[in-house]
This record gives structure tokens, C-alpha cells and sequence, in this order.
């Protein structure tokens, strides 16, 4: 009876939530873990705790989303191209090199509508970096001008040209 009791924490998403938050490492790992094997089910849940103002919190949660690899976290992951620690920024990165070629698009709309956004301008510089090189970006993308435009942080009007014309050749 007691196995059962376990099996039954192990599955409630309520439960694994709430042992994010434990203090004991190998608890939310564990907890994390089996939310990830609950895929999409989890998505909503791990999302709330991104509002968390506990960092470990938001933390865990973007390590599970960032592994369960939704496209539909595309816009959350860029969102959190902004949070105020780097190592969130960092897997929010790492959450759209995962994704790869889905994410682009959506990543230069952002550039365009926030040039002015420091944070936002280095995570897309790491993930088009990452994504040049593990050869996932499509054949003719100008890379080397949108890293350039991205590492300098140039007036934004060079930036927002850059991407234009990217997107343009996307979509063409």
C-alpha cells in the first residue's frame, strides 16, 4: 500500500511542483525529472513559477522547460532572454538553440520590437551563434552581419536594418 502512496506522489504535478521548492537538491531533481516525463501536462504548472520572485523556483522550472522542448515556449524563452540572473537567461537560450530553426522568426521580431534591451541582444547573439554552429540555421542566413549587429550592440536603426532584411529573405 505504501508503494502505491510513492507511485501516486511521484505522478501528481501538484507534488512534483511543491518539491521544486525543497531544499534538498536531489528532491528537485527528482521532482524535475518526472515532470519532464509528464511533457506537456506540466507545461502549465512550470509556467506559473517563472513569476516566482524565488529564484530556484524560476530556475527549475526553466530547466524542465527547456528539456521538454515545447514549441509553443518559444515566446516564453525569449521572454526570459530578460530575467534578471544570467543563469535563467542562460537556459532560456539553451531552451531555443534546442528548438532551433522554429524559434529564428520569432527571436528577430522580438530584436526588432526591443533594441534596445541589453539582456535580449546577448541571449540572440549566444543563440544564433549556437545555432550557426550546429549547422541549424537555414543555407543563405546572413549570420555574420546579425552576430555583428548583435555583439556591438549598434544603434538600434542597424540592428532593426539587419533584421529586416534577414526576415525578408526568410520569408521570400
Amino acid at each position: 500500500m505504501d508503494k502505491k502512496k510513492n507511485i501516486d506522489k511521484d505522478t501528481n504535478i501538484d507534488h512534483l511542483i511543491q518539491m521544486l521548492g525543497s531544499k534538498n537538491g536531489m528532491q528537485r531533481k527528482k521532482a524535475r525529472k518526472l515532470l519532464i516525463k509528464n511533457g506537456e501536462k506540466a507545461i502549465d504548472p512550470l509556467l506559473e513559477l517563472l513569476n516566482s520572485p524565488l529564484h530556484i523556483l524560476r530556475w527549475e522550472a526553466m530547466k524542465a522547460l527547456k528539456e521538454i522542448g515545447d514549441q509553443s515556449l518559444i515566446p516564453v524563452f525569449i521572454s526570459m532572454l530578460e530575467d534578471d540572473k544570467s543563469d535563467i537567461r542562460w537556459i532560456a537560450a539553451e531552451g531555443l538553440i534546442k528548438l532551433g530553426r522554429p524559434a529564428i522568426e520569432e527571436i528577430l521580431i522580438s530584436l526588432i520590437k526591443k533594441t534596445d534591451a541589453v539582456f535580449l541582444l546577448h541571449g540572440a547573439h549566444h543563440v544564433f551563434y549556437e545555432l550557426r554552429e550546429k549547422e541549424k540555421l537555414p543555407e543563405d542566413f546572413p549570420i555574420n552581419d546579425l552576430l555583428a549587429s548583435l555583439k556591438y550592440t549598434n544603434p538600434k536603426e542597424k540592428i532593426t536594418l539587419t533584421i529586416y532584411k534577414i526576415l525578408n529573405n526568410l520569408r521570400e
